[in-house]
């Protein structure tokens, strides 16, 4: 369900930042994710679920906290990763956690941090990998048995709801400024880790 959501999220979004996609990253990073996604699949059925889910936890949790402390120390470090291979590197990661927890959208947002993409690039390129990646995700899903009638029945009653809350996010990101962006970010892989490690 979140998978499904995820990609209706994403096509509108990719529509209003497309200005800003750099097709060249996307395309290698969704590159990255056709092999991630079976990876995935296996993940979820093979390795116990709360381990790999307390280990991302932790380390999204610690990944957090330290930019956020780098942030407030005013202490911008130098942009790593650049060389285009890496690319394939965080969108295989990308498939394996989108298909297996639904998160393909994590790695991507700490590989464009790492690389320090401006936010306005780093959104374009995110929605449209959540549009390539979404439809690979839910595919894949679909065809290993995870769906059924009570998602189905979920979806119908939450998608109405995204003609609010869609708004109302693009109506807060042209209101906060890109440095207050870039915290938030860190803030919600924070929290993003502390539900993970605690589910």
């Amino acid at each position: 369900m979140i998978g499904a959501l995820g990609l209706l999220v994403a096509l509108p979004a990719t529509i209003k930042f497309r200005a800003h996609i750099d097709f060249a990253v996307v395309r290698r990073l969704v590159t990255g994710s056709l092999f991630g996604v079976p990876v995935g699949i296996l993940l979820i059925k093979m390795v116990d679920t709360s381990l790999v889910l307390h280990l991302l936890g932790l380390f999204l949790i610690g990944y957090g906290s330290y930019s956020l402390y780098k942030i407030f120390r005013r202490r911008s470090g130098k942009p790593r990763l650049r060389a285009n291979g890496w690319d394939y590197l965080a969108g295989l990661i990308s498939g394996a956690l989108g298909s297996a927890y639904n998160s393909h959208g994590v790695p991507v947002v700490i590989y464009g941090t790492l690389k320090h993409w401006p936010v306005e690039k780093l959104r374009g390129i995110l929605q449209a990998h959540f549009v390539c990646v979404g439809i690979i995700v839910v595919v894949s899903q679909l065809a290993s048995g995870f769906w059924t009638i009570k998602v189905v029945q979920l979806l119908l009653i939450i998608i109405p709801l995204l003609f609010i809350v869609i708004p109302f996010g693009n109506w807060l990101s042209a209101h906060v400024s890109r440095e207050t962006l870039v915290k938030y970010i860190y803030m919600l892989l924070i929290i993003f880790g502390g539900l993970m490690f605690y589910r």
